[in-house]
């Protein structure tokens, strides 16, 4: 059957009677199409099945995302306001500091007073004495055979105060004032700062000067972080 086909479509037969010469031989080719088109057909098959379950799992994992996503901005929220409880505890940290600061730092006339007349030597007589926050200016008058001499050396007690900074001393207005003849007398200006870190004055001083409430102020505060 496959000849008789064979030779209906054999279009050289007639030459290779005449030449006396053998039929060639041809295969059937119908059996490997039908091998190509399984094989095509598995392929097929196995991105269809490759592709469900692709699909499948990403249906799922939407499914997930879906049923989690009110957790998940439950989550958002919740962090959100701990961020802003933490910054509020900060801010109110930072303010308790402050405050404790301050009311440690309120500071002490008594105190002052007494350790300028403690620091005040002989020769030397202060005329006003004024305050203006920390600000602190005291008028001089001094009198005294060496005048400069006598300043140094309350510069220098000043200088050891706790109470004083003296690196912002400002000594001004030095002037000469006739008072009789054989004596004269000199009026000096000094600007300087007061402290504001009274926490770390030796509370024994405090107690000694009879600066008493700043003292217990430091007692009762320095144990508050």
């Amino acid at each position: 059957m496959e000849s008789l086909k064979f030779k209906q479509i054999d279009l050289l037969k007639g030459r290779r009677r005449e030449q006396y010469l053998i039929a060639p031989y041809f295969l059937d080719n119908r059996k490997f199409l039908k091998k190509g088109v399984y094989i095509g057909l598995c392929f097929i098959l196995l991105s269809l099945i490759s592709g469900s379950a692709f699909i499948l799992r990403s249906n799922i994992y939407e499914r997930k995302k879906l049923s989690i996503k009110p957790l998940v901005e439950e989550y958002d929220l919740l962090q959100i306001n701990l961020d802003n409880e933490s910054k509020q505890l900060k801010l109110v940290a930072e303010f308790n500091k402050n405050l404790k600061n301050s009311i440690v730092n309120i500071s002490s006339s008594s105190a002052l007073l007494k350790e300028i007349s403690y620091l005040t030597p002989d020769g030397l007589q202060i005329l006003n004495l004024n305050i203006e926050g920390n600000l602190l200016n005291l008028k001089n008058k001094l009198i005294n055979k060496e005048p400069l001499s006598l300043i140094n050396a309350f510069l220098l007690l000043l200088d050891n105060s706790e109470f004083i900074n003296f690196s912002e001393i400002d000594l001004t207005n030095i002037k000469a004032e006739e008072e009789e003849e054989k004596s004269k007398s000199f009026i000096v200006s000094i600007n300087t700062k007061i402290t504001n870190n009274y926490k770390n004055i030796n509370q024994k001083y405090l107690n000694k000067l009879g600066s008493y409430g700043l003292s217990n102020r430091i007692d009762l505060l320095k144990g508050i972080d």
